[in-house]
């Protein structure tokens, strides 16, 4: 993805500085660490224990969801930092698409598509334009502070991210999430716990139904006309929690400070992976329970899908290019490093993004896989640095129009199946 790429490319040259002193600062071990006094066997064992509670929690709560049907519609949402204007415009332009835009049964988002991925959730048109009021009008002032020494463990600050999340994350906001988990459907998003470098998939969708409880008036009218963002009363801890933990997906490893929650470490899952899917998203294998014995208690051969005679399909948006075009590199650190760090990322992308259509096509039954990524020709300008913003409106804006037009051409502009591994071996269709 060029623009995460060139974002952090950018700002490791911007940063080589200030990433001198605070090694001068010193580091420690903090207190709360579960893995102090652990051997390697003992860590490995914790992290396999988290993993298995983590993995049961999950399939316990889809299976919930689409124990009697499959889902039809995945929507997941790649990283990308401001480049999250391109997903955002497709969002948008894909509602005015033919056949318009699905209702998605399930959600994911890495990054900045983490912070996207809760509005698409809900995917009205108030949310878009949330969505296009923060993706075309922020700046580096909305995201981050310049400096963060209290305490030492990042470049930057982001109490100004914490604040754009609360204010934009609303109680009505979390009361709409909590009544599409009723309804069946989820949102996931990932981090990456930085102690034990797993992946963490969070249910927001289950930590917003299970901190909403319905009040005594909620009880006595039962109206169901009525708007359930203003219906149950919030849990407090669970509103922050469920901000706190997007805070945690934001957070850009070196350039942003990790998150604690629940006594982890938690950064941006980009880390990991680009985009985040998992078999059991999927809903039930039909495979699975044939060669278990079990009696199917969900998908066969009579389910009809939820919307017309449409194929189940996992659609995924990447914000950003695909692929950065060659480029001279000077040899020197502040050239051969980023540059090095650049392709690195892209490796990633184009990894996580075959592993997805992967998934998708081994699931049973299959599902369709259809990918987005920013057209090459698309010119976004120098990326951030020294003299360059990370978030810039002028460059937001444009990303958002290049990404209306192919939302609003609906399924035929969306690419089919996993990317090639390398760019001289194009897919016929990209030829």
């Amino acid at each position: 993805m060029k623009q995460s790429n060139q974002t952090r490319a950018s700002l490791c040259r911007a940063s080589s500085v200030l990433f001198a002193v605070l090694l001068l600062v010193g580091c420690r071990t903090r207190r709360s660490s579960p893995f102090i006094g652990l051997s390697p066997q003992q860590s490995r064992a914790l992290v396999q224990q988290l993993a298995l509670r983590r993995d049961q929690e999950l399939q316990a709560d889809l299976r919930s969801a689409f124990a009697s049907h499959p889902p039809q519609s995945i929507l997941i949402l790649s990283g990308g930092d401001a480049h999250g204007a391109f997903g955002c415009g497709i969002l948008s332009g894909w509602r005015n698409a033919p056949g318009g835009r699905p209702k998605f049964d399930v959600v994911t988002g890495v990054s900045t598509g983490a912070l996207i991925a809760a509005f698409a959730f809900l995917g009205e048109e108030q949310d878009d334009a949330t969505l296009r009021e923060v993706y075309t009008t922020i700046r580096d002032k909305d995201v981050f502070d310049l400096l963060n020494f209290e305490p030492p463990n990042s470049v930057f600050g982001t109490a100004p991210l914490k604040r754009l999340i609360a204010k934009h994350v609303t109680p009505r906001v979390f009361r709409r999430v909590a009544a599409a988990h009723r309804e069946g459907r989820r949102l996931y998003v990932t981090t990456v716990e930085l102690e034990s470098g797993a992946v963490c998939i969070w249910p927001l969708s289950k930590i917003a139904f299970d901190s909403v409880h319905p009040s005594s008036t909620s009880i006595s009218t039962a109206d169901p006309a009525a708007d359930p963002g203003e219906a149950g009363e919030i849990d407090p801890a669970g509103l922050e929690r469920f901000r706190k933990i997007l805070l945690g997906a934001a957070a850009i490893p070196f350039f942003f400070p990790p998150v604690e929650i629940d006594g982890g470490l938690h950064s941006d899952a980009g880390l990991r992976e680009a985009i985040s899917l998992r078999l059991f998203m999927l809903g039930l294998d039909r495979a699975a329970d044939v060669a278990s014995g079990k009696p199917s208690t969900g998908q066969n051969t009579t389910d009809k899908p939820a919307t017309g005679n449409s194929p189940p399909t996992v659609w995924a948006i990447l914000n950003g290019k695909l692929r950065s075009p060659p480029e001279p590199v000077g040899n020197n650190l502040l050239s051969l490093g980023p540059r090095s760090l650049e392709i690195y990322n892209e490796t990633v992308v184009i990894l996580s993004l075959r592993d997805a259509a992967h998934v998708a096509a081994t699931h049973n039954p299959p599902f369709q896989f259809r990918w987005l990524s920013e057209p090459d020709e698309l010119d976004t300008g120098p990326g951030p640095g020294l003299f360059h913003p990370m978030f810039d409106p002028v460059v937001m804006k444009r990303l958002y129009m290049a990404g209306q037009p192919l939302g609003q051409a609906g399924a035929p502009a969306w690419k089919h199946g996993p990317p090639p591994l390398d760019a001289d071996h194009l897919d016929p269709q990209d030829q």
